[in-house]
């Protein structure tokens, strides 16, 4: 998986799943103050405000690469997804 990087990390500590989707449209802004949007992000479970484990597509995994989300590939994701209904509790360590 990726995590946050220094500019966005993701918060330690343990949260309840709150929101879930199969696939949405996310967007924001990056480090630099441009805009993104990226349509078609599967497998969504919200953890942390705007935290979330879903689906993206890098072309490596394993350090630091998003805005604070936990991004992994998208068979990961979708394997992950089931098991992580409202009120599953997600732990990110330091």
């Amino acid at each position: 998986v990726n995590t946050g990087i220094p500019y966005s990390p993701t918060a330690v500590g343990t949260y309840p799943v709150y929101l879930r989707y199969t696939t949405q449209t996310m967007s924001g802004t990056n480090p630099d103050g441009s805009h993104y949007s990226d349509p078609g992000i599967p497998w969504v479970s919200y953890f942390n405000g705007g935290d979330a484990l879903h689906g993206f597509i890098r072309s490596s995994y394993g350090y630091p690469q998003s805005l604070g989300c936990v991004e992994m590939p998208f068979a990961s994701a979708a394997t992950l997804w089931p098991h992580t209904p409202i009120g599953t509790l997600v732990t990110v360590r330091a």
